[in-house]
């Protein structure tokens, strides 16, 4: 879910038409280093994050996604903010909480497990990029199916 939220991200930040080469920032790879739960509600997800950045410093804050499936949230990602260097190729070290979502059971996560399920899933995004003058406008992405970003 992490790497599908991570995916959208950059997707929505393509859309921003002033920004040059903002079309060509990747993840080039994506590492799992730990993972703690964080009392009964969820779990802090470390990663490793690689990075392909030809633009300009973008800061990404206030990063959330949902997954839903059918109507109902499976779970919801906040991620801690983070800069984007320009002009680099770096793996960026992040720290996601992960909560089940209000009405998901155990039951429905395992669902997951099964692609063909997975696939129909929708995901939404929000995060605010800043460039490094500090301008940016929040965006919000709602119901991308899973299958397009898989």
């Amino acid at each position: 879910m992490l790497i599908l939220l991570l995916s959208v991200m950059l997707l929505a930040l393509s859309g921003c038409k002033s920004v040059r080469n903002v079309k060509n920032i990747s993840v080039s790879s994506v590492k799992v280093e730990a993972i703690a739960p964080q009392g009964l509600q969820g779990i802090n997800v470390f990663l490793a994050i690689g990075v392909d950045n030809p633009a300009m410093q973008i800061t990404l804050e206030n990063i959330n996604g949902a997954l839903k499936y059918s109507g109902k949230v499976l779970g919801r990602v906040s991620v801690d903010p983070f800069t984007l260097q320009a002009r680099s190729a770096e793996i960026y070290h992040l720290r996601a909480f992960v909560t089940l979502g209000e009405d998901a059971t155990l039951k429905d996560l395992l669902m997951l497990t099964d692609m063909t399920k997975l696939q129909e899933c929708m995901v939404d995004v929000s995060v605010t990029p800043r460039l490094k003058g500090g301008l940016g406008a929040p965006i919000n992405l709602k119901d991308i199916p899973l299958k397009k970003l898989l």
